[in-house]
């Protein structure tokens, strides 16, 4: 394993070979992270420096590190630890300065928010060398009514988004002219049953392919029904929509959404005043909703580490964002799911994938932001 290490220019500044340990954590529709840890010589103490970006050999994905550690124990071994994300996160260094109201399928709404935040916002807000795809595959993603909310992180506001309609996101990066490329993707069809006439991919203890497997279930964050309540006026009667009303009995379950950013007049980005008729109004409400509700989904996960010598290659047979069928008779759990995030581990003992299917609980962090929204 050799990682490539840039500066923000993109101008090669080493190469780091002797690691001690590599967690490289790809997300569908997050951003992704890593964890490394090298042995402290003169060497890597000038390349790991903050906001250096590296890149495995061969990679597509880069990312910048953010957090530097030197330690030396009792024994004198000296190491150094650095972690940082993926250039995804660049997008997350802005805000929305200006809503978006619109009516649009989600690949181009997630091109709308990058393009206002970091590639079309001005000399001072764009990120150099930062594009966005053009030649990305459409992805048959429907459109939806879609506002954002006001002043709305741009990495929180597209994670949302993509997530909502299932769709993954990343920032490829070539190291041989240094620019940057948002793209927007949708993982393949693999499960046992496709009707694409994919080969399937299908994890099991059976196949040999599975080393280690865990599962979860979970409807304690789960929430079916949401009344979403728009802006309030004055002697105005506070307009309310109802999304997800056919939940009855003890499975529904409710929660308000409070969703005053969205307005039903505004300016458009030209300066025009824009009225929306009550259905129009009442249709955003609605959109807000059906995508909250996302976040308060039965949690569905299948973790499991692979065996990356047995059936199935990785980057081949499967890989980020594509639907597989994962079986564990004993259990008697089938399901067909997407993979959402893959943990590349590579120690001088060999080397480790793990995956998750499906989502992963929400983190506290999540939780926090749903109860303070």
């Amino acid at each position: 394993m050799e990682l490539y290490v840039y500066n923000r220019t993109m101008t090669l500044q080493g190469i780091v070979e002797k690691i001690s340990s590599l967690i490289w954590t790809r997300r569908y529709w997050s951003c992704g992270e890593f964890k490394l840890l090298v042995p402290f010589t003169e060497e890597h103490a000038v390349l790991l420096v903050k906001n250096n970006i590296i890149i495995k050999r061969g990679g597509k994905e880069a990312a910048e590190i953010k957090y530097i550690h030197i330690t030396k124990n009792s024994q004198g071994l000296e190491e150094i630890e650095v972690q940082g994300k993926f250039l995804l996160s660049w997008i997350g260094k802005r805000i929305l300065t200006n809503q978006i109201i619109t009516k649009d399928t989600t690949q181009n709404i997630l091109y709308a928010i990058v393009r206002q935040t970091c590639t079309a916002a001005g000399s001072s807000r764009n990120i150099p060398n930062f594009s966005i795809a053009a030649n990305d595959a459409d992805t048959g993603s429907g459109q939806i009514d879609y506002t954002s909310e006001a002043f709305a992180n741009a990495q929180l506001a597209a994670e949302t988004a993509a997530k909502a309609a299932k769709l993954g996101m990343r920032v490829v990066t070539d190291p041989r002219t240094g620019k940057h490329t948002f793209s927007v993707y949708k993982g393949r069809d693999l499960t046992a049953d496709n009707a694409a006439g994919n080969a399937p991919c299908i994890f099991s203890q059976e196949f040999d392919n599975i080393v280690e497997q865990e599962y979860t279930n979970s409807v304690e964050n789960l929430k079916t029904t949401a009344y979403v309540g728009g802006e309030e006026k004055e002697g105005t009667a506070r307009k309310v929509a109802e999304v997800g009303g056919a939940a009855a009995g003890l499975e529904r379950e409710e929660v308000f959404i409070n969703a005053t950013d969205i307005v039903q007049e505004y300016e458009n980005e030209n300066k025009v005043k824009i009225t929306l008729t009550d259905a129009q109004y009442l249709a955003l409400l609605s959109a807000r909703g059906a995508s909250e509700l996302e976040q308060y989904a039965e949690t569905l996960a299948f973790g499991s580490k692979i065996n990356t010598n047995a059936n199935l290659q990785y980057g081949v047979d499967y890989d980020l964002g594509d639907r597989v069928t994962c079986i564990n008779k004993r259990w008697g759990v089938r399901i067909d799911v997407r993979i959402t995030e893959i943990a590349e581990t590579y120690e001088t003992s060999g080397e480790e994938i793990d995956i998750t299917f499906g989502e992963s609980l929400p983190a506290l962090l999540t939780q926090i932001r749903q109860i303070t929204k």
